[in-house]
């Protein structure tokens, strides 16, 4: 009797594994939204018990940008760069017809030109493009299109790899409304990728605010950081109006002044 209560016992645990198991892979499957109710004040509050010589503060942008990392990473695949073709055409032209810097601001070139809550500096890794909903977006060169994608903070993009005799590009447009071009796609500089909108991190955004985010890339991946400054590649050039001014959100933006020699 007491082999068969085992018996039973073992089953019994056996099925609740299976269940427990079952529902554990079916929240790991429930899309992005299962991943955003992790709850940060719990994490916050565990990191706060363990002895640390940081502030409070830095501990929490710590913990945000860990997050953000790992959301980041999520989102990452593979480029094949097996696709398309090297380009002996090594001139770049821009994403969107008209360039201006949204708001005209300083804070929205690249760079450390941003600050948080506390006043600490936060990098912004491309160029805001004004561009009201709807507005076209063009490839800035020849290339191949990598990735198209929603990302819970990028909304619609699109990344190009842009294969050059000595080295590779990657461009990437970010907070499309539309996209008009498919994956391995071969596209020529002024081919248009889509048409600009507030998806992602950018939904309740309006008026002069609305824009495109735009990245030069080193790597494809989101999780590699590897943003350049994008005057390494669009043809019109944005430039701090005071790059020593501590607050570039105060600071209005400047286009590459062009000269002659006659």
């Amino acid at each position: 009797m007491l082999a068969i209560n085992t018996n039973l016992l073992r089953i019994l645990l056996y099925s609740i594994f299976i269940l427990y198991g079952s529902s554990a892979f079916a929240q790991s499957n429930d899309n992005f939204k299962k991943l955003q109710e992790i709850s940060f004040d719990q994490i916050f509050q565990e990191k706060q018990k363990s002895k640390s010589n940081s502030k409070p503060q830095q501990q929490e942008e710590q913990i945000e940008l860990s997050i953000n990392d790992s959301i980041f990473k999520l989102f990452d695949v593979d480029i094949d760069l097996t696709l398309g073709e090297i380009s002996f055409d090594t001139s770049w032209g821009d994403p969107v017809a008209n360039p201006q810097i949204r708001a005209n601001r300083a804070s929205n070139l690249f760079g450390p030109v941003r600050h948080n809550a506390d006043g600490s500096v936060r990098w912004h890794r491309g160029f805001d493009y004004y561009a009201p909903q709807g507005t076209p977006v063009y490839a800035v060169g020849d290339g191949v299109v990598s990735l198209i994608q929603n990302h819970p903070d990028y909304g619609h993009c699109v990344l190009i790899t842009h294969k050059r005799p000595k080295r590779i590009y990657y461009s990437f447009y970010a907070h499309l409304s539309t996209v008009s071009v498919k994956y391995g796609e071969k596209v020529r500089k002024g081919t248009t990728l889509g048409k600009s909108g507030i998806t992602g991190n950018a939904y309740n955004l309006s008026g002069k605010d609305e824009h495109l985010h735009f990245e030069y890339r080193t790597s494809p991946k989101h999780g590699d950081r590897k943003q350049e400054n994008p005057n390494a590649i669009v043809k019109t050039k944005f430039y701090s109006a005071d790059p020593k001014n501590k607050w570039q959100a105060n600071v209005k933006v400047k286009k590459k002044e062009s000269f002659s020699l006659f």
